[in-house]
């Protein structure tokens, strides 16, 4: 009885969706991204990456330089199979100063034609808004996404083996 009541929490623990939240905001000017993601209240990656001569900067909780041109684009495709986004919130901050009213009201009319895109597309929920402000030029994407260990598991050993296979 103790063997299948383990068995069955192990279970769980392993098919059990785990939530984060992503908070990505790219500044347009500086060719720069902020990306914090947390689990709950628990902060589990803070990076500033930055854009320069050919290599991204990484600064926060990894602190690297990684040349654009050694990104392998086929290893992460498997990766992003297993993660579920539930909620999109997409904001376009534009300054006062540099946009008429206009602008953002068309602005404002192109993201909600987006937004109806994406949902009948991708079935999660989706807000999109432009708003003006004081500060720099900036688009904030936030997201709640979802993934289990047994995926996650699952694609990093077929992509394990696939590299194996091919080597």
């Amino acid at each position: 009885m103790i063997v299948l009541t383990a068995t069955l929490l192990f279970l769980t623990l392993i098919f059990a969706p785990i939530y984060l939240k992503a908070d990505v905001c790219l500044f347009v000017k500086d060719a720069s991204a902020r990306i914090k993601i947390g689990v709950g209240a628990v902060k589990v990656f803070d990076e500033t990456i930055s854009l320069a001569s050919g290599k991204l900067h990484c600064e926060g909780t990894v602190t690297t330089d990684v040349e654009l041109m050694s990104i392998d684009k086929k290893s992460s495709v498997d990766l992003l199979k297993c993660i579920t986004v539930e909620k999109l919130y997409l904001t376009v901050y534009n300054n006062f100063a540099r946009l008429s009213c206009l602008t953002l009201a068309i602005q404002n009319a192109l993201l909600a034609l987006a937004t109806a895109t994406v949902c009948n597309m991708f079935h999660c929920q989706c807000c999109t808004q432009s708003l003006g402000t004081l500060r720099e030029d900036c688009v904030r994407l936030r997201a709640m996404i979802n993934f289990s260990v047994a995926e996650l598991s699952f694609c990093l050993l077929k992509q394990g083996v696939r590299k194996w296979t091919h080597k």
